[in-house]
């Protein structure tokens, strides 16, 4: 018999109205252009100009829209139960982010509206998985669970394509990627045991990442070889830690991470 917990979709309704609100948002952030102001920061070692402009701040709101919208939408879950959303939160907010970010470096044209309208479908597939994980007996619940940690190494590769592209600095680029690859392995692991939380190891990854695009920033590698390569790792690290957090033995929870980290390293001739 079908689990009854396989019916539980987002409603239809309150889907629209925050996919619309984000749609708006990303469209504002393109088109409507403020000036910018320049902050100095001046410390004993380092004197850096920060300049905050209306897109740093609309991808901010950007975040914060989606936290409000996911919250919203996953309020009404019958297995909820009172249960703080934040866990939820994480990748859906990232995937946004990444969105605008794409958005913003990309000159306006048809493959402008085509990363708009496939970034909304990715936003969407993220919202639905997050909706069916919320209950850990529903019988889509592994299906969901690898989708969302599939879906936020694709946000998360896709971030470092734009990052890299845009040229900002070291001072930006490893805190930020470090960042997100972070996030994505912290919620890879409350996925992988069904609520727990691991932040020491998340923060490990987040130290892994930044070290790397430390590493090879001033390096001539292409932004799509650079971010594949970035990404391969995240992702080997993050499965094979998550395997060992499972009580797997070193030479088992091996396997799928090398496996996948082989598979990517074989499209990389492709990115160069």
């Amino acid at each position: 018999m079908t689990s009854k917990a396989t019916a539980f979709l987002p409603d239809r309704n309150r889907l629209s109205v925050v996919t619309a609100t984000l749609a708006v948002a990303l469209l504002s952030g393109y088109f409507i252009h403020l000036p910018g102001r320049e902050i100095v920061l001046r410390l004993s070692w380092l004197v850096l100009p920060v300049r905050i402009t209306a897109a740093n701040l609309l991808a901010v709101l950007i975040a914060a829209l989606t936290v409000a919208g996911t919250d919203w939408i996953l309020s009404d879950h019958p297995s909820l139960e009172g249960r703080w959303t934040a866990a939820h939160w994480i990748l859906p907010a990232l995937t946004a982010w990444v969105v605008e970010v794409l958005l913003q470096h990309m000159p306006l044209g048809l493959a402008w509206w085509g990363t708009l309208f496939l970034g909304l479908a990715l936003w969407l597939l993220v919202l639905v998985a997050e909706y069916i994980v919320i209950d850990g007996s529903d019988a889509r619940y592994p299906l969901a669970a690898t989708g969302l940690t599939g879906l936020g190494f694709l946000s998360f590769f896709l971030l470092a394509v734009a990052v890299r592209s845009s040229g900002l600095r070291l001072f930006f680029t490893a805190p930020m990627l470090g960042l997100a690859g972070g996030m994505v392995a912290l919620r890879t692991f409350n996925l992988q045991l069904h609520g727990v939380w691991r932040p020491v190891e998340a923060i490990f990854l987040t130290v892994i990442v930044a070290q790397l695009t430390a590493a090879w920033h001033y390096l001539p590698i292409p932004p799509v070889a650079f971010s594949l390569m970035l990404t391969a790792v995240a992702y080997a690290a993050t499965v094979y830690l998550g395997h060992l957090l499972e009580d797997q033995s070193p030479m088992q929870a091996l396997w799928e991470p090398l496996t996948a980290f082989v598979l990517l390293m074989l499209l990389l001739p492709w990115a160069w």
